[in-house]
């Protein structure tokens, strides 16, 4: 069953709840290694290159995690990509950079990685002014 009414199952396999012709957000959360640094240095030098690669993105940010509230650091960088719609989005997971990245990463990412995809759905606080 697809999770996008009136689309079949095999066009959403593997994205549930991505529908439609909305923004799409991919975050790619970095799990701590045992070697940060060394992690870093590669991910500066390639994976950040493999990144700009991928077709159809329209924002990369990259976080290197400096804090939390509570505890330990559980991920040392978060990576966000954001694409117009799920076709952009299909499109670039599926090109030559999007496939080139998701092999790099199990290569590097030795602490583990964790991929979310999301659809912004709350609108930032003081980004539009209630009416009276």
């Amino acid at each position: 069953m697809s999770p996008c009414p009136g689309r079949p199952a095999e066009e959403t396999a593997g994205l549930p709840g991505l529908c439609g012709n909305r923004l799409q957000n991919i975050l790619i959360l970095f799990a701590n290694s045992v070697e940060p640094e060394a992690i870093y240095s590669y991910f500066k030098v390639n994976f950040s290159r493999l990144l700009r690669a991928i077709t159809n993105v329209e924002n990369v940010e990259i976080n290197r995690i400096a804090g939390a509230a509570r505890g330990g650091l559980p991920y040392y960088l978060i990576v966000f990509l954001q694409f117009d719609s799920e076709d952009s989005l299909q499109k670039g997971l599926n090109s030559a950079a999007g496939q080139a990245m998701a092999s790099d990463m199990s290569d590097f990412a030795t602490g583990g990685v964790s991929v979310l995809f999301a659809q912004p759905s709350i609108e930032l606080l003081g980004a539009s002014k209630p009416t009276k």
